[in-house]
């Protein structure tokens, strides 16, 4: 079944209807990246549900490096203690880029005599993407397409106009659509990026590092260009504040470009540029994803044995292979080893550990790929359990309970008679027929936002007054009366009218009916 990101909302509103036994609520909290941060809300949505116990799992999407930043929790001075580094703002962190060697080193030295004392849990792969909004280029194979050392000179301001020569070079069968957007953007080319620490710039300044380096300095290769001695942006380059921003960025803006994760671009319908991987094929990363490019990327690199040892170096970018995407990134949750001096209640430590245990389980973060990641290769897996189960984190459960977690699962193809009914069973079996049915309406939603991007598509198609030349014989009544050319187009916009309304429709019912007629976000 397919998920939807109203599924996921509405789920947590409905934790309220968790069981309270004697008071108790257990409540974990994580920060960190943005781009796994739907597939960790809806993770958290039905581990709140499916408790009997009421718990509280809350993550901030506030970007990479604050993640590590919270994670390591540098100079978080304890009172207790004279002074006291390195104590964690959470009980876990997660970002898309590894925490780096030198703070990895300093958070042994300074907790643990220099041995390891943290885990990096890969748990999902994805990728970033450039998007632009050139209007009447197609989103698909027939798109534009970049090169990496077009891409550089275009973000280096040296390449400012779409009707520049090398790009019309590529893009032979667009000139005129290159040509068309150029004549009405006197400015040029509108080059989004993004501000403040982003692991999507630290991995698409990788990417021109790695595939141009003549075009492209290592002093250029970094989160947060202008920081911690990186050359700056150029100074065409336009800020853009997280994917939100970016998206805002590219879709008010005629002729922009910009990045970010690819599963956000194809959700918001952004046009994709068709990207020349190492193997010098173009494609974009939905064609990538669906043949295998993206976890073939994590075939090729090179990891640590254990999920303690130091990751720094780790990256995913300009892979080997026909059908690989050269600009992927592996999401990874870090965890302290010393979990239980944070945490010192081993109720909760055992629901982070399930929490985390459910990354890797299949009808969890199954549906997560609905909504654009990949579950990484099988030793990626096998690395991540061991980590959680065998490299000396302290989860210190009581010998009453023979030093076993007491929470577990319950799946929803396999009742665990009268053990299923337990306190601390986090059941497939237990939902609610107010998730069913959103589940049921979101659907409904997902086929009719597939409707409305269709319908855009014609609507783009027959504005552009262009067609393929395969379409020739047929073309000449369909477009050419202006009349006719006019009436088409109403009927369109009306179909999307309205097709809009009745998406707003269900959301009031899903707000009267399904949650009580309380606003969606009290």
């Amino acid at each position: 079944m397919k998920v939807h990101p109203l599924s996921t909302f509405l789920l947590a509103g409905l934790s309220s209807v968790a069981q309270q036994v004697n008071g108790e609520v257990v409540t974990i909290h994580g920060s960190g990246t943005t781009n796994p941060s739907k597939c960790i809300w809806h993770i958290m949505s039905l581990f709140m549900e499916r408790s009997l116990v009421a718990t509280r799992l809350t993550y901030r999407a506030v970007g990479s490096s604050t993640g590590q930043l919270e994670f390591l929790g540098v100079n978080n001075t304890d009172a207790s203690t004279d002074p006291f580094q390195h104590v964690p703002h959470t009980h876990f962190g997660a970002g898309d880029i590894p925490v780096p060697s030198a703070a990895y080193e300093a958070l042994n030295d300074a907790t643990n005599e220099g041995e390891p004392n943290m885990v990096h849990l890969p748990f999902a792969l994805s990728s970033i993407s450039f998007f632009h909004s050139i209007p009447g280029v197609p989103n698909d194979d027939k798109g534009l397409k970049l090169n990496a050392c077009l891409l550089a000179r275009i973000f280096d301001g040296k390449i400012t106009r779409w009707d520049d020569p090398e790009i019309l070079a590529l893009n032979v069968s667009r000139e005129g659509h290159l040509k068309e957007v150029a004549s009405r953007t006197n400015s040029g080319i509108y080059v989004a990026r993004r501000v403040h620490g982003s692991s999507s710039t630290a991995s698409v300044t990788k990417y021109l590092h790695e595939a141009c380096k003549n075009e492209w300095p290592k002093s250029k290769v970094g989160s947060e260009l202008g920081a911690k001695g990186l050359d700056e942006w150029h100074v065409r380059t336009k800020p853009c504040e997280g994917s939100g921003g970016m998206t805002e960025c590219l879709k008010n803006n005629p002729g922009a470009i910009g990045y970010l994760d690819s599963g956000h671009g194809w959700s918001e319908g952004l046009a994709e540029v068709n990207l020349q991987n190492k193997d010098e094929y173009f494609l974009t990363s939905r064609y990538a994803r669906d043949n295998g490019g993206i976890t073939s990327a994590a075939s090729f690199a090179m990891t640590p044995l254990r999920t303690d040892s130091d990751w720094g170096n780790v990256h995913y970018i300009n892979k080997d292979g026909m059908n690989t995407w050269p600009i992927v990134v592996m999401s990874y949750v870090y965890l302290r080893k010393d979990i239980n001096l944070f945490v010192d209640d081993h109720v909760t430590r055992g629901l982070l550990k399930l929490f985390l245990e459910s990354l890797y389980d299949d009808d969890y973060f199954g549906k997560c790929t609905d909504l654009g990641f990949s579950k990484p290769p099988a030793s990626y897996v096998k690395k991540a359990t061991d980590g959680l189960n065998s490299q000396g984190i302290s989860w210190n459960f009581p010998i009453q309970i023979g030093q076993e977690n007491m929470w577990s699962f319950e799946s929803k193809d396999k009742t665990r008679k009268i053990a299923g009914a337990g306190k601390y069973v986090v059941s497939g079996k237990r939902q609610s027929l107010n998730g069913l049915k959103i589940d049921e309406i979101s659907g409904k939603e997902t086929e009719l936002e597939l409707e409305v991007k269709r319908l855009s598509a014609v609507l783009a198609s027959m504005t552009s007054g262009e067609h393929d030349d395969h379409d020739d014989d047929r073309g000449h009544n369909s477009m050419k009366s202006g009349d006719s050319g006019q009436a088409q187009n109403a009927l369109v916009l009306g179909a999307i009218s309205f097709t809009l309304w009745i998406c707003a429709i269900l959301g009031y019912l899903v707000q009267r009916f399904l949650c009580g007629g309380k606003a969606l976000y009290e």
